[in-house]
């Protein structure tokens, strides 16, 4: 029997659903503070309700903001500099920790620069990368790393999610048990890594020649998506040696008692991987065999006459 799609509200406003205390709905257009970078929620300015996530019914969740993992944003809608709140500080720290192999790094260690310009001369546009990370600590073996995020992407049928929204904000007493009901909704991993493609091969490129090295962090569910496209191609493990690539999962913390706030997130450590650029992005541009099939059998030529090849 197939499967039944379907998704729920995980998180509301940085407010996670399955707990007792029930959350409030906020207003459409009102300046309420994103949980998660120093500025103001950008989906409630733009009218729409503030779903930071959603889970699937196998229980894993679906990032569907795009600051919702680890904002690259700079400034605030007036262009004021902004600085990093604690959730980003911590993930990030976590994260350097992790890839630089060393679980005394300090926050005054670790060095990030957001949304840094790539310059591509041969093209109409330049790409940006999340963040560059280096490593200041007197102790560094591993220093220049390009990170970059993408915590999932969008869902399928939003329109039975935003209904379901609306009805539960316009409740007399609005409950948790009703917004995290599910509905059917899928995620849609598909377009999350194909948007991401171009860019991860672009960036990974031009930091691979420079000599640094690029980390993929990435939600669960897309991780386990690329995973089945990767997981025959023997790839080395590098994590002790001289690694380029870091494919890294991030997934809900389960590990303590479930509370008010958002859903604690943490690094996998045991599925990441650490491997050699060049031989993962020749993997995935070198899938597929021969096959002289698909130029046979029956064609319809332009004046609509049916012939067999």
């Amino acid at each position: 029997m197939a499967t039944i799609m379907a998704v729920c509200v995980a998180e509301y406003l940085g407010q996670r659903t399955d707990v007792d205390l029930d959350i409030i709905p906020v207003s459409k257009k009102d300046d309420v503070m994103c949980p998660f970078m120093d500025r103001t929620c950008d989906k409630v300015s733009k009218s729409l309700a503030p779903v930071c996530s959603v889970r699937k019914n196998d229980g894993t969740i679906w990032i569907t903001c795009e600051h919702r993992l680890c904002s690259s944003r700079t400034s605030d809608k007036n262009k004021k500099k902004i600085g990093l709140v604690k959730h980003q500080q911590e993930l990030l720290l976590s994260i350097a920790r992790f890839i630089y192999d060393d679980a005394d790094l300090t926050q005054s260690d670790v060095g990030i620069k957001r949304e840094v310009t790539i310059p591509l001369p041969e093209a109409e546009h330049n790409y940006h990368a999340d963040y560059v990370m280096r490593n200041f600590s007197k102790n560094n073996k591993i220093d220049e790393i390009l990170l970059e995020m993408q915590g999932g992407g969008e869902t399928s049928s939003t329109g039975k999610i935003s209904k379901h929204i609306e009805a539960w904000a316009e409740m007399n007493q609005p409950e948790n048990q009703f917004l995290r009901e599910y509905v059917g909704a899928n995620t849609i991993e598909t377009n999350a890594w194909r948007r991401q493609q171009e860019q991860f091969l672009v960036k990974g490129n031009v930091v691979d020649q420079t000599g640094g090295k690029i980390v993929f962090a990435v939600g669960l569910p897309l991780y386990n998506y690329l995973y089945k496209r990767i997981r025959n191609a023997n790839l080395r493990d590098l994590r002790k040696h001289n690694w380029t690539l870091c494919l890294l999962p991030i997934e809900e913390d389960d590990s303590s008692d479930k509370k008010n706030g958002p859903i604690p997130l943490r690094i996998n450590k045991d599925r990441s991987i650490f491997t050699n650029y060049s031989t993962f992005v020749r993997f995935l541009t070198d899938q597929g065999n021969p096959c002289p099939e698909i130029f046979e059998g029956e064609f319809t030529l332009l004046n609509n006459e049916v012939i067999k090849v």
